[in-house]
């Protein structure tokens, strides 16, 4: 009798959870009051600036937090007894960053993706509150955020909406209370599998269409599943047992009710529009497209439709499907009236997300406000909680990140982030808030950062036979920033076919007659920034294999010379120009002897046109536990014992090459004449003829490079990636060796290290003594270098250092630092004129000079897309 009566209360819930309800309203993932939450009381007092999102800016105002509650903003407030106090000199509060699209806090759980369907499962079973991807989002001024099941089927699981309360043991803490109940849909590549499924091992649906029909059979199978129930609950004497219970098909009736709200992963505008049109087939609504990235092809009927759209601020070319992806993406919607937001989908973003929401205001003029509101109310309005979090209002809960500066200052870093009035990340406590001890960073007094002008510089200043008399385009009005000297106010840049033959005051110069005059007053002239480690040109999309050349087989290639990989129209190169990047290095990518970098200009039609120096630098991975290494430390060790017999064969050769090899012998690629063409490529990297990039990111491989370095104490050695190379910075600076830094804009992986040791790396190194540039690493987005200085100088790094470690320190790396890097009289005329500094994420770049030819900047996919689609109805 104990077992039928429990069969029976089950029955009862399941009929009453399946009778079509008259509700207005969704369920909810857990009832608000069902957990204890910690509310804080505290004064934020004399805030410089509180931007509320609601469209004031109010100045010199305080904050009053009572039990997790804002109670009042203003000049003249009330302090509750027992208050927390923070003096807000110098800091400006913006509401609490709410990230519409992550998977930060899952157990190792994103996808379950055995099956197509999997709506049954729960992202609130999955969830770890002690993982330390939760502080790294507080440390991005992050309160909020929608925890996604992953991509791997049409209808995959249920989400959950966290607030980030780091400290806490029970994961039902991080849950915020009376969010709506939803679930993850998702479509194209990651759905299909054609990316990650061996094709025997491929399950239904494997194309674009097939998704559409499964749809269709799951909604029709959702439809009878409520029909068999709902003939059951209205004559239950005409049924003596029950249907049978469904728990994956309860969640889609659920769905088809509107009771659970549908948030589907998307990226190309034709599966936009079919799951809308399947949709309204059934009665429902898609609430929300995330990542969404072709949804400015088709702003209207998002609009149309009512569904918001949470999309990427900038990234692209990652796998074919976002090949169309463009930063003015957001600002198109928004402009279609689509209720917009910025995501980060997963922890890699969110320690920067303040970043974000500048990249509207730069691709698409949307105003600050709205960009402000697309990481914040707008998100709330998204996820249906902004009347309790989005914006900073009297009533609202107390979910506030505090910035040193002003948020659209590419400078302003997250100094604390407060969630129900407590402060869960200070970066002046980092170990009190964070509950851990933390390895101390060291106190840094820069070295003077502007030596004395160079002779090139001088000249230009006016002295005989500098005065531009052969130039034929003058650049007249501007700001001139030099790098390799003061700036010069209301100045003068003159070309002479592909060189500068005169910078210097308005006052010192002669234009000739014939030379073509541009007005730039009002505006500032930069020498174009570069890249040291990019596969521009050698990358066009990163799952397509086809459109690679950046790996060759073997695991020592040096004979490999990457400016013939270079593919001069790829879309990558006319992209990243358009931020002022105006040349890069490329490199392989793949063994532990990846080949011979090229430094490419970007402009010309041929791999030669582009060629600056060939063979500029070997870039070499330096044997580290990472990969089949990490699994097998053996290998490590003889990946270096392989690398040091090579370096040491090659020593010899240089010594006393010998050419006895047969030429008639099959070249199989272990031959001998691979081995003579692998030492003959060696030989300038071991006698100090060519730099050579060793990639290494940890202390322990830093110092075993040194080891290395000090059997081969001829070869010029240039540190990459370096994470960990503020640990060694006296070492690398007694070694003269210059370190291109490629982790300013990715997260601290250390966890005994503070949070901001990435950040920090660059200006540590530089109080050291050690020369620095900055790398990205990348192929589609290197247009953000800047933004890699800008975070350093955010920590520390002196803004005119982060400045001349994306120019002239570069060029001077790669022993070019007479060709080019600084605006000085004899160089390259590669130059960018913009309305501001270029490390502002805001800032516009409006010309482009490469080796003397104006280039466009407007002549590119992205711009080519925006144009196409921004005013289409």
């Amino acid at each position: 009798m104990k077992k039928l009566g429990m069969f029976i209360s089950v029955v009862a819930l399941v009929a009453g959870l399946l009778v079509s309800p008259a509700r207005a309203q969704w369920d909810v993932q857990i009832e608000r009051g069902a957990i204890d939450v910690l509310r804080g009381t505290l004064v934020i007092q004399n805030l410089d600036a509180v931007w509320t999102a609601t469209g004031e800016v109010l100045e010199n105002v305080s904050i009053v937090v009572r039990d997790g509650i804002i109670r009042e903003i203003g000049t003249d407030v009330s302090i509750p007894r027992n208050a927390e106090l923070i003096d807000g000199t110098g800091l400006t509060a913006i509401p609490g960053i709410i990230d519409e699209h992550a998977h930060t806090a899952m157990d190792r759980a994103t996808n379950e993706g055995t099956t197509p369907v999997s709506a049954e499962v729960r992202v609130i079973d999955a969830l770890d509150p002690t993982s330390y991807d939760i502080y790294r989002a507080l440390s991005g001024g992050v309160t909020t955020s929608l925890i996604m099941h992953g991509s791997a089927n049409p209808i995959g699981g249920q989400t959950a909406v966290i607030k980030m309360r780091w400290g806490m043991d029970d994961p039902e803490q991080l849950l915020f209370e009376g969010a709506p109940l939803m679930i993850k849909f998702a479509l194209g590549e990651n759905v299909t599998g054609k990316n990650w499924s061996p094709e025997g091992r491929a399950r239904f649906p494997r194309s674009r269409a097939g998704v559409e029909s499964f749809y269709d059979q799951v909604f029709t199978a959702a439809s009878e599943y409520k029909q068999a129930w709902d003939e059951y609950n209205a004559n239950r004497r005409a049924y003596p047992v029950p249907p049978r219970r469904d728990l994956r098909l309860e969640t889609v009736v659920g769905v088809l009710e509107g009771r659970i709200l549908v948030r589907c992963h998307s990226y190309r505008s034709d599966e936009i529009v079919m799951l809308m049109r399947v949709a309204e087939r059934y009665g429902f609504r898609i609430d929300n497209f995330t990542h969404v990235l072709e949804g400015y092809k088709v702003a209207d009927e998002l609009a149309e439709h009512g569904a918001s759209a949470g999309t990427f601020s900038d990234w692209w070319a990652y796998k074919l499907e976002a090949y169309d992806a463009i930063p003015h993406n957001a600002a198109i919607m928004h402009e279609h009236g689509v209720l917009t937001m910025l995501n980060s989908d997963g922890p890699g973003i969110q320690p920067f997300m303040v970043y974000e929401f500048n990249k509207p205001v730069k691709y698409g003029g949307v105003s600050r406000e709205e960009a402000l509101r697309m990481l914040t109310l707008y998100a709330a309005q998204s996820l249906h909680i902004d009347d309790r979090v989005g914006s900073l209002e009297v009533g609202k809960e107390a979910d506030i990140a505090l910035l040193n500066g002003d948020p659209f200052n590419t400078y302003s870093r997250v100094e604390k982030t407060i969630i129900d009035g407590i402060v869960y990340f200070d970066l002046s406590r980092e170990a009190e808030t964070r509950g851990a001890p933390i390895r101390a960073l060291p106190e840094v007094s820069p070295p003077p950062v502007t030596a004395a002008p160079t002779t090139a510089m001088a000249a230009s200043a006016g002295t005989a036979g500098s005065n531009g008399s052969e130039a034929t385009l003058a650049l007249v009005g501007a700001t001139v920033h030099p790098v390799s000297g003061p700036e010069i106010a209301d100045a003068v840049v003159m070309l002479a076919d592909d060189r500068i033959s005169y910078v210097g005051p308005r006052a010192g110069a002669d234009i000739p007659a014939g030379a073509e005059v541009i007005n730039v007053a009002g505006k500032h002239i930069y020498p174009g920034m570069i890249d040291p480690m990019t596969q521009v040109g050698m990358i066009e999309v990163g799952q397509v294999a086809a459109s690679r050349d950046d790996q060759e087989t073997g695991r020592y290639n040096p004979h490999v010379n990457a400016l013939w990989g270079v593919h001069p129209h790829s879309a990558e190169v006319n992209v990243t120009r358009a931020n002022g990047i105006t040349a890069v290095v490329s490199a392989p990518g793949s063994g532990v002897i990846w080949g011979a970098a090229a430094v490419i200009q970007l402009s010309g039609d041929t791999p030669e046109r582009m060629a600056i120096a060939e063979r500029a630098a070997m870039v070499i991975d330096f044997p580290s536990p990472s990969g089949k290494a990490w699994e097998d430390p053996k290998l490590e060790g003889e990946r270096l014992e392989e690398l040091i017999d090579l370096f040491e064969r090659a020593v010899a050769y240089a010594a006393a090459p010998s050419h006895n090899d047969d030429p008639t012998a099959p070249f199989d690629g272990n031959d001998r004449m691979r081995e003579r063409a692998m030492l003959e490529a060696m030989v300038p990297a071991v006698t100090g003829q060519m730099p050579v990039f060793f990639a290494a990111a940890s202390e322990r491989n830093i110092k075993t490079l040194f080891l290395f370095l000090d059997k081969f104490p001829e070869v010029d050695a240039v540190l990459g990636g370096a994470d960990q190379a503020y640990r060694v910075a006296d070492e690398l600076a007694e070694r003269g060796i210059p370190v291109i830094i490629g982790s300013a804009l990715s997260r601290t992986n250390d966890r005994a290290d503070p949070v901001s040791a990435n950040y920090a790396n660059a200006g540590i190194l530089h109080a050291a003594g050690v020369k620095i540039a900055f790398g990205t690493g990348d192929y589609a987005n290197v247009r953000n270098l800047p933004y890699h200085a800008a975070k350093a100088v955010a920590f520390g790094l002196p803004q005119e250092v982060g400045l001349r470690a994306v120019t002239l320190n570069t060029a001077e790396i790669l022993g070019l630092g007479s060709e080019m890097g600084s605006i000085e009289v004899g160089k390259r005329a590669d130059l960018i004129v913009t309305d501001g500094d270029p490390l502002q994420i805001v800032t516009n770049v409006e010309r482009a000079f490469i080796n003397g030819v104006e280039v466009s900047l407007t002549d590119n996919k992205h711009t080519r897309l925006y144009e196409q689609f921004k005013d289409r109805h």
